[in-house]
């Protein structure tokens, strides 16, 4: 249960403030109702309250968001439902109780009075210092609204509120919509896209380049991530990003004959 169950466990009173408290206190007491008692805590997760706090909340605005995407076209359709499952079941091998309160908190968001722009920009307030945590997010958000296959003009119109509220830039979001939308690899997009992927310019120094890659690598490296609070069920986008570093750098070190 991981940090659904360090909070369950240590209480959620104050957790945190604007449109993601009353899902939070809602999905939970939902998603626990057919349970016949509180599970029980470890002492080793009760230390980890704060990075457990923080797991919740990208969960949280994860589903919140996605619950207003599910909706884009005026309704929920069964086609959207089994989509958002197969990312939850396949992708992220949610267990059944992170599963059941994610479905609280998609129940919580569609019949709530808040925006999707509310959640994405709440997100943004709390996580815009952490970029790689907004990328993951609207990472995410690209995978569910793409997992029909197609993407919808108000789905659309939605990424670009969150990427605004997340405070990415042109180049991220682009190099997400080519991966997601245009349907096309990174290794497909010519060495330019592998530069910008890293975050440096074509004459950087091969020395200069060697640096900046074991810096991300080790920036996303999934253990570090999860300390920055990105839920373990989320771990599979970090190392989505960490593939994508080691293919950019390798495409540009054999330009490069390094």
């Amino acid at each position: 249960m991981g940090w659904l169950g360090t909070i369950i466990g240590s209480g959620i009173g104050a957790v945190v403030a604007g449109p993601f408290g009353a899902i939070i206190g809602a999905a939970i007491g939902a998603s626990m109702s057919n349970r016949n008692q509180t599970p029980q805590i470890e002492d080793s997760q009760r230390g980890d309250y704060d990075q457990a706090r923080q797991q919740m909340l990208f969960f949280t605005a994860a589903f919140s968001m996605v619950g207003k995407l599910a909706k884009a076209d005026g309704r929920v359709c069964e086609d959207e439902i089994a989509a958002i499952r197969r990312v939850a079941n396949e992708v992220m091998g949610l267990d059944d109780a992170t599963r059941r309160f994610a479905i609280e908190v998609m129940n919580q968001s569609k019949h709530s009075p808040q925006s999707f722009g509310d959640y994405a920009r709440q997100f943004g307030e709390l996580f815009w210092q952490q970029p790689e945590m907004c990328r993951f997010m609207m990472q995410f958000l690209f995978e569910v609204a793409m997992a029909d296959g197609r993407l919808h003009p108000e789905e659309e119109r939605m990424l670009l509120e969150a990427k605004a509220a997340f405070r990415l830039s042109d180049a991220v979001y682009q190099s997400l919509y080519q991966r997601h939308v245009g349907h096309q690899a990174v290794s497909e997009l010519g060495l330019a896209a592998h530069y910008e992927v890293l975050g440096v310019s074509p004459d950087i120094s091969d020395s200069e380049l060697k640096k900046i890659y074991r810096q991300k690598v080790a920036e996303y490296h999934p253990d570090r991530i999860a300390g920055k609070g990105l839920p373990s069920e989320f771990i599979k986008f970090a190392n989505d990003r960490l593939a994508e570093i080691n293919t950019a750098y390798e495409a540009i070190r054999k330009a490069r004959g390094i």
